[in-house]
């Protein structure tokens, strides 16, 4: 397998990424989108193993760094959802001028919500969906224990030491997540741990009632938000390649 740095401009900004090949030549590419206050190797290089595994299979992989995360310029209180947006839609075209003719899209937590968000009905060939959020103000308002409006007017919060400016949330509450899921109708894997939150877990449920088909769910016991184990990591990623390669021959 062959793996290269590539940079690319998103909002004029240079973005970096990591591209996996294999040896085989293969037109069909998983872009990965890692969540909030992640990166594109992602929690126990999570990303880096799918990646790998991808590869090995044949199926080529492209992992990067939205702004304000990784080895990407800008600093992470400057994130926002709407930018996350922009950053995918040129990580997309960038494997597009590659000569990749089928992209899946996989995302993790944040990343796979601002997926959702990002693609228009069959934009893509696939979308695989791990530990999304399902709603932007239910995660804010679980986290901070109560209603937005009833928290303290900063203009920065901490979080996990991390500081994030007020008006992430203003903009990010402006998406509404669950909506756009109804209207996609590409293959759709949707994958979730038993061992997240609460609001993630909710979600799951939410969502098994709304996407539509063609669509599969898969229920990881035990597991938590990051898939934080070895046996966690090596089932989320066998359940996903086996989806892959059922839907998508090279």
């Amino acid at each position: 397998m062959i793996e290269k740095p590539v940079q690319f401009l998103s909002n004029g900004k240079q973005l970096v990424g990591m591209l996996h090949q294999p040896e085989k030549e293969n037109k069909i590419v998983v872009v990965m989108c890692h969540g909030f206050t992640g990166d594109k190797t992602e929690n126990k290089r999570l990303f880096v193993e799918t990646a790998r595994a991808f590869t090995k299979a044949g199926f080529a992989a492209f992992r990067f760094d939205l702004f304000g995360s990784g080895d990407s310029p800008g600093e992470f209180s400057e994130t926002r959802i709407s930018i996350n947006l922009e950053n995918i839609r040129d990580a997309l075209q960038t494997v597009r001028k590659m000569g990749f003719e089928q992209i899946v899209v996989l995302g993790i937590s944040m990343g796979a919500a601002s997926a959702i968000l990002t693609l228009a009905d069959k934009a893509v060939a696939g979308l695989i969906l791990w530990s999304t959020v399902p709603d932007m103000r239910e995660l804010f308002e679980d986290k901070l224990g109560g209603p937005l409006e009833l928290a303290p007017v900063l203009p920065q919060y901490e979080y996990n030491g991390w500081l994030i400016d007020r008006n992430f949330y203003l903009d990010a509450v402006k998406y509404n997540i669950a909506e756009k899921l109804k209207t996609m109708t590409m293959p759709k894997l949707i994958v979730q741990g038993s061992g997240d939150d609460a609001v993630f877990r909710r979600g799951f449920a939410r969502f098994k009632t709304i996407a539509p088909q063609p669509v599969q769910f898969a229920w990881i016991e035990g597991a938590g938000h990051t898939y934080e184990t070895v046996k966690q990591r090596r089932e989320v990623i066998r359940i996903t390649l086996n989806w892959l390669q059922e839907r998508f021959k090279k």
